[in-house]
């Protein structure tokens, strides 16, 4: 089901002067923030948890996509509000981000670069049969995993066919569906990505109760998809259990992330391993860069003055093992003849000269695309944040240029 409209929704606000230096290669250019009390084209008028309106217009920021059309792009609201405890149907929007125009300098005061976001449809997410997906919890299915209707998507892109690809964490899963929403089929991952008794309570998705498979709420949390549409990367956001995530007082201290690679007509797998900076951290995104590096963004929890990490890295597969035959990875380092993927830093949120940080640092960075190249050559990099539909937070959009010479290491 679609809903289409041609309103504007966002407000835009004063960045920072377009010529401020920062690192070689990588500028901000634009930024703008959609206001936490927008409301979506989704129609519907109950409310949920918190009562919220259920068409509030929050959450997109978990992932983003460009269409391939002009200023175009798909994002996907995630779960909704109370983390899974509200009937929130699940959806995808499109929306419509504009780069500055150009303006003169006066009185010694650069121009100030300003972003202008619109939505433009809200697509309503369905099972092959019209059933609706929902975000909360209570819609797995212990018997039937992959029946169940609860979908958490934290990854989107699209098909050179058209299609829409999601990744989700509560499977985890990878889905297709069409552009007007209805499911086409679920990719299913190893059977080590998956927990044996899933549950409402996240409590009871962690061990004793489960051993083996995703953390809870720490699925594949981020999508990637090759030019040609040939692969997909699937990237958790935190190591297996099995992968040494926990210590035996059940605190994070895993840093070795499995990305899956998938080649949906043949069905082929492997897998590799994403070393993460700090267990404390977690992944938010992935995104190929001609399909030989995956740039990773990387992030620890916090929020405001208290952030301390958070960054894209660039993570090449030259000379990484597929790990597919190996069940379980430790804690920390893998074992000999074991390589990860390589990463060096591409762009780091916390430095000053970016302007980023402060009492308006969001804390889940989460979305992360290329829009169209723009006309110095340089790449349009797209960074959005999930506000997880609260009231008083807003969505923040970064539009990065990069030079392309970056994002190969040269």
């Amino acid at each position: 089901m679609i809903h289409s409209i041609g309103i504007g929704l966002a407000v835009v606000h004063a960045a920072f002067a377009a010529a401020l230096a920062v690192q070689p290669g990588v500028e901000l250019i634009a930024r703008c923030e959609v206001s936490a009390q927008a409301s979506d084209l989704s129609g519907l008028d109950n409310l949920i948890g918190n009562n919220i309106p259920h068409d509030r217009f929050g959450g997109w920021g978990s992932a983003i996509a460009w269409t391939g059309q002009g200023n175009r792009y798909i994002v996907a609201s995630d779960r909704g509000p109370g983390d899974g405890a509200s009937a929130f149907r699940c959806r995808v929007h499109i929306v419509e981000i504009d780069l500055p125009a150009d303006r003169p300098t006066t009185d010694r005061r650069p121009r100030t670069p300003e972003a202008a976001f619109r939505l433009v449809e809200t697509i309503m997410l369905t099972t092959s049969d019209g059933r609706p997906f929902w975000g909360n919890t209570g819609n797995y299915n212990r018997n039937d995993q992959k029946s169940g209707l609860r979908l958490d998507p934290e990854g989107v892109g699209t098909s050179p066919s058209g299609t829409l690809w999601l990744s989700e964490e509560y499977g985890p899963w990878i889905d297709e569906f069409d552009m007007s929403g209805r499911h086409l089929r679920r990719i299913a991952p190893p059977e080590k990505f998956r927990i044996a008794t899933p549950d409402g309570d996240p409590e009871r998705e962690m061990p004793p109760y489960n051993t083996r498979g995703r953390q809870p709420n720490r699925g594949f949390e981020g999508l990637a998809i090759s030019d040609d549409g040939a692969v997909l990367w699937a990237i958790l956001q935190g190591p297996l259990i099995q992968d040494g995530a926990f210590d035996e007082e059940r605190e994070r201290v895993g840093r070795n992330v499995r990305v899956l690679e998938v080649r949906p007509e043949t069905g082929a797998m492997r897998e590799f391993v994403y070393t993460m900076n700090s267990a404390a951290a977690g992944i938010s995104e992935v995104l190929s860069f001609e399909d030989r590096t995956l740039l990773v963004l990387e992030r620890d929890g916090r929020a405001g003055e208290k952030a301390r990490f958070r960054g894209v890295f660039a993570a090449d597969f030259e000379g990484a093992t597929d790990v597919s035959a190996i069940d379980s990875l430790p804690s920390v380092g893998l074992s000999e003849g074991v390589s990860p993927l390589r990463k060096r830093r591409i762009i780091d949120f916390m430095d000053p000269r970016h302007g980023l940080i402060g009492p308006e640092m969001p804390e889940k960075i989460e979305g992360l695309c290329f829009g169209p190249d723009l006309p110095d050559g340089r790449k349009l990099l797209i960074v959005t944040s999930d506000n997880d539909l609260k009231d008083g937070i807003p969505s923040h959009v970064w539009l990065f240029a990069i030079d392309p010479a970056v994002l190969r290491g040269r």
